[in-house]
């Protein structure tokens, strides 16, 4: 099972509508994760939409961590940024 867990960005939340088409994926406060129990050489694309909660200046950079959940080691990070918000 492969599980996918993106951090938001500092003073966002996802908007909780727009998670509605992605299955079995959870939210907390400052993250998302999405469990993928089918792996396989499918790609697998989803978008969600987010919304700022507190004013923030200089916003950075979040986090994409995508691992294997039984075997922790098999691991790939991205950082991301929504162009939307740079300006």
């Amino acid at each position: 099972m492969a599980i996918i867990d993106v951090k938001m960005l500092s003073g966002f939340v996802p908007i909780r509508s727009s998670l509605r088409e992605v299955n079995d994926g959870k939210t907390k406060s400052d993250m998302f994760f999405l469990s993928c129990s089918q792996v396989s050489q499918k790609e697998i694309r989803f978008s969600f939409s987010i919304e700022q909660s507190l004013p923030i200046s200089n916003i950075q950079p979040a986090s994409v961590q995508i691992y294997d959940y039984y075997q922790t080691a098999f691991s790939l990070g991205l950082s991301h940024l929504s162009a939307s918000i740079v300006r």
